[in-house]
């Protein structure tokens, strides 16, 4: 009989393995695989550098979108430094493990012959979805398309790490009208988007815009609004009146005066909550809320020689549709609106597979997001979300801001990604650009912080770190010939890092004839975590001084333990 791997270990060991055991409860099990990616973290530290020559400037009042090129791991790795708690909205649309090497573990590919292909893909997106997590503010919400290779174990998988109380919804969209005649028994024509929020009580879905055709409906008008009718009479569930017993009641109606009243008088017509078919079915309001809307709201009008009463379902606004679990719309369809699109951008020559619908993105985005809000992709392929970023802002006049993620394989973000946010700020084929301003960024590393020099190194390796993470950028004094201290600014801050302890007070004198006006933050190299408030009391103006690496060092520890649990 072949040893178990169990006789090796040591007696702690194996009580920390019946712990772990005894804290299984019902959920997702499977057996997590060791990712080199991540394990990389243990060895050397993500850091970003930026590619100067890929910046976009259209306008400089707007905010400036990120492009990270880089392994999805590394890059959720700095974004919790620089983002942590700052992301509204996170759409991804993960690798779907369909066993047709179209996805790497390890730098293998994974077939459908690998029997541990469903531990690698969960182990994979387990570590992402807890970064991921992190750097949602608690009105946050997360986005997840994906197809029936993995959703039951996402489902659960979510479950776990967002809690099923967060829970927002569970959609189906109809990507493939057509079908998928490749399919053994039956063509698939959908995908999933499963919708979890940060805090589901501090969360928001906010209603679809009404079309043309919405409005039509609302062809009649009064002092108030314009409005469509609907019967008082409630339809669908609990509206029998044996469900809700006390919205069956009479309504008393006089014909000559065009009143409607609870008492009954001489004259007045009883009118009740029956169907055609006379069943008893109720009213769409208790006693007290007729009472306070029926003069505006009710109305009654004869049908087929009846009196029946009737509300006004009125267009303000805020009137819109709710979202619905089922999308079905030819606009949908990821051949005409991705593929076919992406062709339309970058040339025939693409052959980026699979894309999403621009529109499904938009939709998606357009009932989770605010006009400001800050949306990250960390799945980012063809760059199908940057782009819904921009038309939506360009729809609503929003200021919404993209952090795109994803790798450079096949050049990838090279050649798909970066080339169609230019594009679509620049206008293609014949649509106009949209001005916006983009920064591109490359995964680099520095050597995990062992000695005195790993922080010198990690410092100087810092600065876009620091810049992104206090969104300052405008360079007011910076000397590239020598790291002594570098100053940067927006509309609303000055970032000042000292790399050098010893050009602290050049810094401050630097500071002094700046004289800022708006909030100033101050990162300073410390080799023990500690700095010297009197190096600053010359400065006579608000700051805050942050030492680095430990700034830096003490986010990357956090989320090494959270890599071990």
């Amino acid at each position: 009989m072949a040893k178990s791997k169990y006789e090796n270990y040591t007696k702690e060991q194996l009580i920390d393995k019946i712990k772990l055991l005894e804290k299984q409860r019902y959920g997702l099990v499977w057996e997590d695989k060791p990712e080199e990616i991540a394990d990389q973290c243990e060895r050397e530290l993500p850091v970003l550098t930026e590619d100067k020559t890929k910046e976009i400037v259209k306008d400089h009042s707007k905010p400036t979108n990120f492009i990270f090129e880089g392994d999805n791991y590394h890059t959720l790795y700095t974004l919790n430094f620089t983002h942590k708690r700052k992301i509204d909205t996170i759409y991804i649309d993960p690798p779907y493990n369909t066993g047709n090497k179209s996805w790497r573990y390890n730098n293998d590919y994974i077939d459908k012959e690998d029997r541990f292909r469903h531990s690698k893909w969960l182990s994979f997106m387990s570590k992402r979805l807890r970064l991921a997590r992190r750097l949602l503010k608690e009105t946050g919400i997360i986005i997840c398309a994906i197809d029936d290779y993995e959703f039951a174990s996402l489902k659960l998988l979510f479950d776990e790490i967002y809690g099923e109380q967060n829970r927002l919804g569970t959609l189906v969209v109809v990507h493939n009208p057509r079908g998928r005649n490749d399919d053994k028994f039956f063509a698939s024509q959908h995908e999933y988007v499963l919708v979890y929020a940060k805090n589901s009580d501090k969360a928001t879905i906010h209603h679809f815009a009404l079309n043309d055709d919405d409005k039509d409906q609302y062809k009649k008008a009064d002092d108030i609004s314009p409005f469509a009718e609907t019967s008082f009479i409630r339809t669908g569930n609990n509206s029998k009146r044996i469900e809700r017993p006390n919205l069956y009641y009479p309504i008393y109606y006089n014909e000559k005066t065009n009143e409607l009243s609870l008492t009954k008088s001489k004259g007045w017509e009883e009118l009740l909550p029956l169907n055609n078919d006379g069943e008893e079915k109720t009213w769409r309001w208790g006693k007290e809320t007729f009472l306070e809307l029926q003069a505006t709201e009710l109305f009654v009008k004869k049908v087929k020689g009846e009196n029946k009463i009737y509300k006004k379902r009125r267009l303000t606004d805020n009137t819109g549709k709710k979202p619905k679990t089922v999308w079905y719309d030819s606009k949908y369809d990821a051949s005409s609106n991705g593929i076919m699109l992406l062709q339309k951008i970058l040339g025939k020559d693409n052959t980026f597979n699979y894309p999403k619908s621009l529109f499904a993105v938009k939709d998606i985005l357009e009932i989770t997001t605010e006009k400001n809000s800050l949306i990250l992709d960390f799945f980012a392929g063809s760059g199908t979300t940057g782009q819904a970023v921009l038309e939506l802002n360009q729809q609503d006049k929003g200021n919404r801001q993209f952090i795109l993620c994803t790798n450079n394989e096949n050049q990838i973000c090279e050649e798909v990604t970066y080339p169609r946010i230019k594009k679509v700020i620049e206008g293609y084929s014949d649509k106009k650009g949209i001005a916006a301003n983009v920064k591109y960024f490359k995964t680099d590393y520095v050597p995990y912080v062992l000695t005195d020099n790993d922080k010198r190194t990690l410092v100087f390796k810092s600065t876009e770190l620091l810049c992104i993470s206090e969104n300052t950028f405008e360079v007011v004094k910076q000397n590239k010939k020598k790291m002594d201290f570098a100053i940067f600014k927006n509309a609303k801050q000055f970032t000042a890092i000292i790399y050098d302890e010893d050009s602290i007070e050049n810094c401050c004198d630097e500071l002094i004839k700046i004289n800022p006006k708006h909030r100033v933050v101050i990162y300073v190299f410390s080799y023990d975590h500690t700095y010297d408030e009197l190096d600053f009391e010359t400065l006579n103006f608000k700051f805050d001084v942050k030492p680095i690496p430990e700034a830096i060092l003490n986010v990357y520890r956090k989320i090494s333990k959270l890599k071990r649990k």
